[in-house]
């Protein structure tokens, strides 16, 4: 029979983990020095006395006194957990001499004051912080592997869910603990060239259990940790109704050959100042005006400039200052992961039920996501799942040249459903506006360039140009 599962308090992680750590069983949490296991195994003890659980904090790499302010830090409660400092060494064991080694018995001893307390204390969930210092008192790897699988026995023959924290600090890692435990979870801390540094998970091994594989960004505020686990369109669907989104400028919808069907996605490119930000706005204004909600997430433009553009147009929630029906969110692209920013957009769509999605821009997204090569998988991805969401996503993407489809962001013309293309012309000694649509795989749609003028209530598309066809028409690969 499966083991039962035991939540960690991180409700994201115990998605990954598919209902969390597997009860009475031991697990591995390793990582670097700084990646975060002091506060998750501490956040897992502290979600565990909040049920009357049975708790006990093993520390052999800090103080209580240390621990206690960490807690205090983040506004944790330590009260029903153990403490226990046990001496790696016994007083009086080796006096001044420095030469001798320690011997297994000192080893054995150490294990034997854990495996001790866990049974005195009767304790349910058990932390031990860290095994790098155990690891010090054994004379090679496999006296180490020994004790730890002794202590393993013990501590699962006393029915505790253990979490064993490992930094990982080992001239030679040979993995003696993830072959030894049940579960094992890495952390990794990643520098960034610019900005916060980016912190991961993955889980490398869960016994005879299933959870969802790869790497997870994960983050550490004062008061929580939060794991965004990494998005798999095909395990969320609800069912939709598909309708068109018009957006309420005739000339538009003329030239799109009516409006965007709901779960498609469009991509907006054009020049700095094309208005692009305002022909996706004003598809966002047409949704709240049909009384759906839209979500904009502003990756590059002020927020206090965009709501100056836009609070007119849609007006104020009774009582507030935000604008009615739509749900904009500014991201500092240095100061968050591409995982976290992908979860802002679920939260968007599963708990405020928007029905479109504004991105603006795509270069900026770039900025979270400094392996380029996954741009198009990673996009792919969220497309994917809010095509199976029923909502309707608008990309925005800054670019000057020819559009170049083997370069991101232009690749991602490829993978969306419609492209409307904006750019600038001369005529006349006066530089003027123009816009087109280069693909609506969905339908037809007019294949004429047309201007495009800004006006006091929004814009206005117009009749055909006289410039030449753009460099546009014939870059794209639809």
């Amino acid at each position: 029979m499966a083991p039962q599962r035991i939540l960690t308090g991180i409700p994201e992680l115990d998605a990954v983990l598919r209902g969390g750590l597997l009860e009475g069983r031991i697990h591995l949490l390793e990582g670097r020095p700084g990646t975060g296991k002091t506060t998750i195994g501490m956040r897992f003890l502290v979600a565990s006395a909040a049920e009357h659980r049975r708790c006990l904090y093993v520390t052999l790499s800090e103080t209580v006194e240390e621990l206690r302010a960490t807690a205090d830090s983040h506004g944790w409660p330590l009260d029903g957990i153990e403490m226990f400092a046990p001496d790696l060494l016994g007083a009086g064991d080796y006096g001044e001499q420095t030469i001798l080694l320690p011997s297994n018995a000192e080893l054995s001893r150490l294990i034997d004051a854990i495996a001790g307390e866990v049974e005195r204390v009767g304790a349910e969930r058990v932390v031990i912080d860290s095994m790098a210092e155990i690891r010090l008192l054994a004379h090679d790897s496999s006296h180490y592997r020994r004790q730890i699988i002794a202590l393993r026995d013990r501590l699962t023959a006393a029915g505790a869910t253990v979490l064993l924290l490992d930094d990982l600090t080992a001239v030679n890692h040979e993995f003696e603990l993830q072959s030894a435990v049940h579960g094992a979870i890495t952390l990794e801390q990643r520098d960034r060239s610019y900005g916060s540094a980016r912190r991961v998970l993955k889980v490398v091994k869960l016994r005879g259990a299933d959870y969802q594989s790869g790497w997870h960004d994960f983050a550490i505020l004062r008061s929580e940790v939060l794991v965004f686990p990494s998005l798999i369109a095909e395990e969320h669907h609800r069912p939709y109704e598909v309708t068109e989104l018009t957006s309420g400028v005739a000339g538009l919808d003329e030239l799109m050959g009516g409006g965007l069907l709901s779960g498609t996605s469009t991509m907006i490119i054009g020049p700095a100042g094309s208005g692009k930000t305002t022909v996706a706005l004003q598809y966002a204004l047409a949704a709240v005006e049909r009384g759906g909600k839209a979500a904009y997430f502003a990756l590059d433009e002020a927020e206090m400039t965009l709501r100056s553009r836009m609070i007119e147009r849609f007006g104020v929630e009774h009582g507030t200052s935000e604008p009615h029906g739509l749900l904009v969110a500014r991201i500092n692209p240095s100061r968050i992961s591409a995982g976290a920013f992908v979860w802002r957009v679920r939260r968007r769509v599963e708990d405020d039920q928007v029905g479109l999605v504004i991105i603006d821009s795509i270069n900026s997204y770039l900025d979270l996501i400094k392996e380029e090569r996954t741009l198009l998988l990673q996009m792919n991805e969220l497309f994917s799942y809010l095509a199976n969401m029923g909502v309707t996503v608008i990309i925005i993407g800054a670019h000057s040249a020819a559009l170049d489809t083997t370069r991101e962001p232009d690749a991602l013309s490829i993978i969306t459903d419609n492209v409307i293309s904006l750019r600038f012309q001369e005529r006349d000694g006066v530089i003027e506006k123009a816009i087109c649509v280069l693909k609506k795989r969905h339908g037809q749609h007019a294949r004429d360039i047309r201007h495009f003028v800004l006006t006091d209530a929004g814009f206005e598309v117009t009749g055909r140009t006289s410039s030449p066809p753009s460099e546009h028409m014939t870059a794209l690969v639809p």
